[in-house]
C-alpha cells in the first residue's frame, strides 16, 4: 500500500471539502464576504499604525469639517475604528464558524452512520464495526476541523498576506523581497518534511483503528470477559496496543514536527533579523522611516502568521486528508439494491417459497450451499436439521435476501428474489432468533421494532399474546423500563418473549423461528412455546432446529449435511430410514448413542 498522502487521496478530499462548501453556500458566501471586510481591515491598521507614529515625530495637521486637528489625532481615531470593527466582524466569523463547522461534522457523521446501515450485511459480516465506525466518527471531526479552523480561519489571513505583501512593496520593496525569500525556504522546508511523516501517520491510523476496535469488541463483551476473569488480561492487551506500535509511532511523528517546528522558527528569526539590519541603512539613507519599520515590521508578522499556522496544523491536515481517505472509502462501498429496477414496492407476498439448484459461497473454494432444491407452499412449517456450520442459517440469509444465490434461483411466489424490493420483502418475515438482540431503549421501544406505525396498545395487546405482559407491568417504570446493553436487564426467557412480541406485532407472512426455546427452563419454554405456536398459524415457517423434539408438527423436514439436502419428510417418515442422517442425530439426542 502506497503510505504517502496519495493525489487520488488529496483529491478526493479536495471534493468532498468542495462539496459542503457549496451544500452551504450561503455560509460559505457570508464567511467569505466577512473575510474579505477582516482582512482589508487588518491589513490597514499597521499602515495607519506607522503613520500615527511617523506624524507624532514629524507633527502635521488636517482639518475635518473645518475643524483643525493634528494628524496623528486622526489617525488615532482611524485606528481605533478600524479595529473596533475589525474585531466585530472576527467575533461573526468565529459564531458562524463554529456553527458551520459543527453542521458538516454532524452531517457527515450522520451520514456516515446512514451510509453503514445501507451496506449488505457481507460487509458487515467482515468488517469489525467498531473499526469502521471509529473511521467515520474521526473522518467527521477532521473535515470539521479542516473547514471550521483552517479552511475558515486561515482563507481570509491569505488575503492579508496579499495586501501586506503589496504595502510592504509600497513601503520598501528590498525589504519586501527578503520577506519573500524567506517565506519560500519556510515552505520548502515545510513540504520536504511532511512526505515522510504521511507514511508514519497512516501506520499511526491502521493501528490505532484497530485498538479502537479491541475496545469496542471489549465494552460489547464485558459479560464474558468477567465470565473469564480476563479483566486483566484484557486491560494489558489493550495497553500494549496503545503504547506498543501507538505511542512509538506517536513520539517518531512528534519528533520530527518538534524538529520543523524548530527550524521554521530559526528561518522567521533569520529572516526579521535581516529586515531589522537593512531597515538600520534604510533609515539612515532616509528612504525609511521609523513608522515604517513598525508597520512593515507588523506587515511581515502578518504575512509570516498564517504560514505558522498552516504548518503548526499541516499534521492536522495530513491527518484529516487520510482519515478522510479511510472514510470515503468506506463511504464508496456499494450499498444494497433494496429497489431493483422494475420492483413494484409495497407487495404483498402470499409466502410461497422454491429454491431452484441453488448453490451459496463466500469463497469458491468453500461452498456453503451445493445444489439445494426444495419447494414450500404458503402457510407451512418447515424445519431445518442438521450440525452447526452446515449452511442451515445461510439459507434463512438468503430468503430474507441478505446474500443471493451464485448459481441457481431462490423464488418467493414465483419471483426471483433478485427483482423484488427487499424493503418490501423484508418488512413480511418476522425472526425470533436464539440470541435475541435488543437496543438500550425502552421495552415498548423494543417491541415496537416489529412495526413502529403501530399504536402502543397494539404493542401491549402482542405483548399479552407472547406471554410478557404480566413481567413488563412489574417493573418499576412497567413500558418505559429501559432494558440496558443488549437487553442485559432481562432473563433469557424475557428477552424470548419480548422478540416474539415484536414478531406478533409485525404479523409476518414468513416467520423465522432459530431455535428460540433451546436455552430456556422448563417453565418458561412451555409459556413460549404456547405463544409460537399460535404465532405460526398460517404463516410460513422455518425452524432452525437444534433439539429435534421441536420439529415433530413440521410439514416438512430438510436434513442437511456438508451443505447440501441429503434427506427430505416428516418426523416419522425419517426415523424409519435405517442409516439416515435424521435418525442418527435423533438417536444422539436421546443417548442412544455415545
Amino acid at each position: 500500500m502506497n503510505q504517502q498522502i496519495t493525489k487520488g487521496g488529496l483529491k478526493q478530499s479536495f471534493s468532498v471539502l468542495i462539496g459542503y462548501l457549496k451544500k452551504y453556500r450561503r455560509e460559505t458566501l457570508a464567511l467569505s464576504f466577512l473575510g474579505v471586510v477582516s482582512a482589508v481591515g487588518n491589513g490597514a491598521v499597521p499602515f495607519i499604525a506607522g503613520r500615527f507614529f511617523d506624524s507624532i515625530i514629524s507633527p502635521e495637521t488636517n482639518a475635518i469639517f473645518g475643524i483643525v486637528l493634528p494628524l496623528y489625532a486622526i489617525l488615532l481615531a482611524l485606528w481605533a475604528i478600524i479595529q473596533i470593527a475589525t474585531y466585530l466582524v472576527d467575533w461573526q466569523i468565529n459564531i458562524r464558524s463554529e456553527n458551520f463547522s459543527n453542521a458538516v461534522w454532524v452531517d457527515y457523521w450522520s451520514k456516515g452512520v446512514a451510509h453503514l446501515l445501507e451496506l449488505p450485511m457481507a460487509f458487515h459480516k467482515a468488517k469489525k464495526i467498531g473499526e469502521v465506525g471509529e473511521k467515520i466518527n474521526r473522518a467527521s471531526f477532521a473535515l470539521e476541523t479542516i473547514i471550521g479552523r483552517i479552511v475558515i480561519d486561515l482563507a481570509p489571513q491569505f488575503l492579508s498576506i496579499a495586501i501586506a505583501l503589496g504595502i510592504g512593496f509600497y513601503i520598501n520593496p528590498m525589504l519586501a523581497l527578503a520577506l519573500i525569500v524567506g517565506i519560500t525556504i519556510y515552505t520548502a522546508i515545510l513540504i520536504r518534511s511532511v512526505a515522510p511523516i504521511a507514511a508514519i501517520q497512516r501506520e499511526y491510523h491502521t493501528h490505532l483503528f484497530r485498538a479502537f476496535g479491541n475496545s469496542y469488541d471489549m465494552v460489547g463483551n464485558a459479560l464474558a470477559i468477567k465470565q473469564a476473569t480476563a479483566e486483566e488480561f484484557e486491560a494489558k492487551r489493550m495497553t500494549t496496543l496503545l503504547k506498543g506500535p501507538v505511542l512509538s509511532l506517536w513520539s517518531k511523528m512528534n519528533k520530527i514536527w518538534s524538529n520543523l517546528t524548530l527550524g521554521q522558527r530559526i528561518i522567521i528569526l533569520g529572516t526579521q533579523l535581516i529586515i531589522f539590519v537593512a531597515s538600520i541603512y534604510f533609515i539612515n539613507q532616509g528612504k525609511m522611516t521609523i513608522g515604517g519599520l513598525l508597520a512593515f515590521n507588523a506587515y511581515a508578522t502578518m504575512v509570516f502568521g498564517p504560514f505558522v499556522v498552516v504548518g503548526r496544523n499541516w499534521q492536522t491536515i495530513q491527518n484529516g486528508v487520510i482519515q478522510l481517505e479511510e472514510a470515503e472509502g468506506i463511504l464508496r462501498e456499494p450499498e444494497e439494491k433494496y429497489h431493483p429496477s422494475g420492483a413494484a414496492e409495497n407487495t404483498k407476498i402470499q409466502g410461497n417459497i422454491a429454491f431452484k439448484n441453488v448453490s451459496f459461497y463466500y469463497d469458491k473454494k468453500t461452498p456453503v450451499l451445493h445444489g439445494i432444491n426444495f419447494e414450500v407452499k404458503a402457510g407451512e412449517i418447515v424445519a431445518l436439521v442438521g450440525e452447526s456450520g452446515v449452511g442451515k442459517s445461510t439459507l434463512i440469509d438468503l430468503i430474507s435476501g441478505y446474500h443471493f444465490p451464485k448459481e441457481g434461483q431462490v423464488l418467493i411466489d414465483g419471483q426471483p428474489i433478485e427483482i423484488l424490493d427487499l424493503l418490501s420483502l423484508r418488512s413480511q418475515i418476522g425472526v425470533v432468533p436464539q440470541e435475541v438482540v435488543l437496543f438500550n431503549d425502552t421495552i415498548l421501544h423494543n417491541i415496537r421494532y416489529g412495526s413502529f406505525s403501530a399504536t402502543e396498545e397494539a404493542a401491549k395487546t402482542a405483548a399479552r399474546e407472547a406471554h410478557a405482559y404480566d413481567f413488563i407491568e412489574k417493573f418499576p417504570d412497567k413500558w418505559q423500563q429501559t432494558v440496558g446493553e443488549r437487553g442485559v436487564k432481562l432473563s433469557v426467557g424475557q428477552k424470548q418473549r419480548v422478540a416474539i412480541a415484536r414478531a406478533i406485532l409485525r404479523n409476518p407472512k414468513i416467520l423465522i423461528l432459530d431455535e428460540p426455546t433451546s436455552a430456556l427452563d422448563a417453565g418458561s419454554e412451555k409459556i413460549i412455546t404456547e405463544s409460537l405456536e399460535r404465532l405460526m398459524r398460517g404463516k410460513t415457517t422455518f425452524i432452525i432446529a437444534h433439539r429435534l423434539s421441536t420439529v415433530r408438527k413440521a410439514h416438512k423436514i430438510l436434513v442437511f449435511k456438508d451443505g447440501k439436502i441429503v434427506e427430505s419428510g416428516q418426523h416419522e417418515e425419517l426415523l424409519k430410514i435405517a442409516s439416515g442422517e435424521y435418525r442418527r442425530l435423533y438417536e444422539l439426542q436421546i443417548g442412544l448413542h455415545n
